[in-house]
Order: C-alpha cells, then sequence, then structure tokens
C-alpha cells in the first residue's frame, strides 16, 4: 500500500530538481512533518513531489550525507533518530565553530548591525508571548546567521550554514524548553559584543549554546 506523505509537487524551476528534492524533504524533516524512525520509499516520493527517480536519489544520497536520513545494507531509507551523544556532537560542533565566528566577527559588526539583532529580539520576544515557536528557532538561526556573516571567513561562514538544517533538526528533537529565556540570553549577548571583548563574546556564546543543550538533552528519553 502506497502512503500519502506530507508533501506537495515541485513546480519551480531555475536550478536542478534534486536540489528542489534536497530543500523539500529537508524542511519536512527538520519541521518535524516527517517522523524520526519513519520510512521513507521512493515510489511514495516520487509520486508526492512530482519527479523522477534519479533526482530524488541524488536528494537522498545528501540528505543521508548531512546525517538526516539512514540507508540500511537492505536499501531502505528511513528518517535519522538521533540519540544523546549524536546530539552532543553537533552542539560541541557549533558550539566550538560560533566561538570562532564571533571572535572575528566582533570587530566587523557595526551600530545598523546591533540594530538589525535587536529588532530580532524584539521579534523573539513576541513570538515567545505568541507561542510560536517555529518561528522562534527561525529568528533564533537569523540572529547567528547575522553574527556569521561579519566573520571575514568564508569557509566557516559556509560550514556554519550548511549545518543549518542539522541544527534545526536538534530544535526539533529536543523541542526547545527553554523558550522563555531566549530573548534574555540573546541581549546579554549583543552587550558584549558591544564592551569589544573577544574572550567573553566567545565564552558567553558557548555557553549559550552548551548549557541549553545538555539540560535539553538530559530530558530527553531516548539512549
Amino acid at each position: 500500500m502506497i502512503e500519502t506523505l506530507p508533501l506537495s509537487p515541485i513546480t519551480k524551476q531555475g536550478k536542478k530538481t534534486s536540489d528542489f528534492v534536497f530543500e523539500a524533504l529537508c524542511k519536512s524533516i527538520v519541521e518535524g512533518e516527517l517522523k524520526p524512525g519513519q520510512r521513507l520509499r521512493e515510489i511514495e516520493i516520487a509520486i508526492a513531489l512530482g519527479v523522477s527517480r534519479t533526482p530524488l536519489r541524488e536528494a537522498l544520497i545528501k540528505l543521508e550525507r548531512e546525517h538526516l536520513l539512514i540507508h540500511q545494507t537492505n536499501g531502505a531509507y528511513f528518517i535519522a533518530a538521533w540519540d544523546k551523544k549524536t546530539l552532543w556532537e553537533l552542539a560541541t560542533l557549533r558550539g566550538a565553530l560560533e566561538g570562532l565566528a564571533i571572535s572575528l566577527a566582533i570587530k566587523n559588526i557595526v551600530e545598523e548591525d546591533y540594530f538589525f539583532l535587536e529588532t530580532l529580539i524584539d521579534s523573539m520576544e513576541r513570538t515567545v508571548k505568541h507561542k510560536d515557536y517555529d518561528k522562534l528557532i527561525l529568528l533564533d538561526i537569523q540572529f547567528h546567521n547575522t553574527i556569521w556573516s561579519h566573520s571575514g571567513h568564508s569557509l566557516l561562514q559556509e560550514t556554519l550554514e550548511q549545518m543549518t538544517p542539522q541544527i534545526r533538526y536538534f530544535m526539533m528533537i529536543t523541542k526547545l524548553g527553554d523558550e522563555e529565556s531566549y530573548p534574555t540570553t540573546h541581549r546579554q549577548l549583543i552587550n558584549v559584543l558591544k564592551q569589544g571583548d573577544v574572550t567573553k563574546a566567545k565564552e558567553v556564546i558557548q555557553e549559550h549554546i552548551l548549557e541549553t543543550a545538555a539540560h535539553l538533552i538530559s530530558k530527553l528519553n531516548i539512549a
């Protein structure tokens, strides 16, 4: 029996079909529409997205490389169900990379950048008030991406941007849990940035990432 998946047919043009397939599946995975451990059958995805098997398989291979899919020896694909070790490895890697990014970016952030970052925090406060946690995740990533973009380190920025689907999947699995503190912790980070203290800024962002991750991971009922 062919299952109906929560995916819409691809109609956009302008880049490789496999890229659109990757984006569609990635979005459904990181937003929790496709559940950890769920099996994906090529025929069902192809029908749902209206694509052929070749671009679909290219996208599946890329999602496996991103650790969002598991490909078993019998050919079956499953949505990755991360364990605590995988979650912690992602958190520690992100903390190390963002610590470097902020230490490089601090000298390049100007007043108009601070204004933009503060508008993001204002939006965070509104989303917390309305319990719109999906939007809160996007605002958080936009906040951090703004800092990455000022690092002047192209490979570092590219690496962090490539990790974004994994970061979003982490947030989906752990379901945040510290939403109320987001505006406060991000304002603290801005205050440290304005002081120009590289060491302190690096400590604050890594503490924010690692302490939050440790707290959320500890609450999960997984191995």
